[in-house]
């Protein structure tokens, strides 16, 4: 099993019946306690501009992968390897399928997905999705 840690994308691995079976929440905080380790987890995508944190058990979680295909056409920022950041639209994913880590930084949160963008000029440029605060 692999262990769940801050910035893991997670999902409920026996959701309850009244539960969505794929919903997707972000690891915020892991709190170690003997046997009866906990996370502090937000539900992504839910609409809400606040969604809630909630505390469950550590072993009721399991690491999601990410369709990284879902970003294809959007505009993304990205942080080339020659630490400069581009804006453009998203036209290729390395892998299609990731389990999806997220760090936070100062001027917003670095993934490990990378992609190739296509800025204003029509120039490809390759790098990490980066999501910037603004």
């Amino acid at each position: 099993m692999k262990r769940i840690q801050e910035g893991k994308i997670v999902k409920f691995h026996t959701p309850l019946p009244d539960e969505t079976p794929n919903q997707l929440y972000v690891v915020l905080e892991v709190l170690e306690d003997e046997g009866r380790s906990r996370a502090k987890i937000q539900a992504l995508n839910t609409g809400l501009n606040f969604a809630p944190v909630n505390t469950v058990r550590l072993t009721d979680l399991e690491i999601a992968e990410v369709d990284n295909n879902d970003l294809i056409g959007h505009k993304v920022t990205i942080n080339k390897s020659d630490y400069s950041q581009v804006r453009g639209r998203v036209i290729k994913v390395s892998e299609q399928k990731t389990e999806l880590n997220l760090s936070v930084t100062v001027k917003g949160v670095e993934t490990n997905v990378f992609v190739t963008v296509v800025d204003n000029d029509g120039i490809e440029h390759l790098g990490m999705l980066f999501i910037d605060q603004e």
